[in-house]
Formats: structure tokens, sequence, C-alpha cells
């Protein structure tokens, strides 16, 4: 009975962990947001005049704190390639662990492994976009 509740459980059960872990990762950053939105907030509230804004805009203060709104697409290409990364991984392992055990991961490792290298091309393809995006902007302005 073991044998047929293993290879019917364990697929649920990745699927089900990877669900938590991208649920934390959403609530981790969702708070994170709020507390910058909070503290943005407050700071600006200190500012009694548009001009007294305006002055702090234009320290190096100002503009580090204007730059944090610029969005950085780095930082989603940097977060697909390790998606990838770990996933093709993952998926690398599940197909090994079903070469030396009796359990068969080769459907969970085939999907994570066609994931990570869908990742790992998408990351690759944004990064190639983003460069070409850039230079086309100098060239523009």
């Amino acid at each position: 009975m073991e044998d047929v509740l293993v290879p019917i459980f364990a697929p649920a059960i990745v699927f089900g962990a990877c669900v938590a872990v991208v649920w934390l990762i959403l609530k981790f950053r969702q708070h994170r947001v709020e507390k910058q939105t909070e503290i943005q907030q407050q700071l600006l509230t200190k500012f009694e005049s548009a001009g007294e804004l305006s002055d702090f805009l234009d320290t190096e203060s100002g503009q580090q704190f204007m730059r944090q709104f610029e969005s950085n697409p780095h930082r989603m290409i940097l977060l697909m390639l390790s998606l990838g990364i770990v996933s093709t991984f993952l998926g690398l392992g599940f197909l090994l662990l079903s070469l030396f055990s009796n359990v068969d991961f080769v459907y969970p490792g085939i999907i994570l492994l066609v994931l990570g290298i869908g990742f790992a091309a998408a990351a690759a393809v944004s990064r190639r976009l983003s460069v070409q995006w850039q230079q086309d902007d100098r060239v523009n302005h």
C-alpha cells in the first residue's frame, strides 16, 4: 500500500511546499513595501511647504530618496535566474532520486527541470532586451 501512496502524494507535497514558499516570499515583500510606504509618508509629512520639499529633493539625500521609486529591471532578471537555477537543480535532484530509488519522481523532476530552463531562458531574454532598450534610450535622448 505504501508503494502506491508515495508516488501519489510526493508530487502534491512538493507542489504544496513550492506554493508555501512563494506565499511566504510574497507576504514578506508586502510587509516590507508597507513599512517602506509608512516611512516615506512620515518623511514627506515633515515638510511644511513645497519649497522645503523641493530643497530636499535637490540634495543628494533627496535624489537617493527618489531613486527608490525608479524601476530596476535587473532585480527581476536576477530573481528569474535564481528561480531557474533552483528549479533546474531541484528537477535534476528528483531525476537522480528516481534513478537510485524505487520511488518514481520522473514527472516532478521533468516538470521542475523544464520550469528551471524556462526561467533561465526568460532571464537571458530579459537581460538582452534590457540592454538593447537602454541603448535605444541613449540614442533617442
